[in-house]
């Protein structure tokens, strides 16, 4: 059941990004959403987060968020906590690789959204190009 959430609400995610739908995207993050473990200690808030995806969608930065899960760290009826490796591809090519955990909460209105972010490490990347 939990794998099946998680899988859902990053399926969601993905797909949000992929159609730039800032209403869908942002309807999957709490209000209470907290990121750590960017550049300089700086902490996102939801305001933040909606502000980047703002920028990211109408200036046609941000191409795809993929995900690889590696595994879930906790289980509980209200909170999951899970382990990933994102990759944000931008339309430029670049890539950034993140290694992270999220945590999802179910919220008063039965909905699953991430509470909470922890960046472990992120490095830049390009895409690599295959040629038939």
């Amino acid at each position: 059941m939990s794998q099946t959430i998680i899988g859902n609400w990053l399926e969601q995610l993905t797909r949000s990004v992929e159609k730039r739908d800032l209403d869908a995207h942002m309807g999957m993050v709490s209000e209470r959403v907290q990121v750590y473990g960017l550049p300089g200690g700086q902490v996102i808030n939801y305001n933040q987060w909606k502000k980047r995806r703002h920028t990211e969608f109408s200036q046609a930065q941000l191409l795809a968020l993929d995900y690889r899960l590696l595994n879930i760290r906790t289980i509980t009826s209200r909170r999951l906590a899970f382990h990933v490796e994102e990759t944000m591809r931008a339309c430029n090519g670049m890539c950034v690789f993140i290694d992270k955990d999220i945590v999802l909460e179910l919220e008063t209105d039965d909905q699953w959204r991430v509470v909470e972010e922890n960046i472990h490490h992120w490095k830049l990347g390009q895409v690599k190009k295959y040629h038939d």
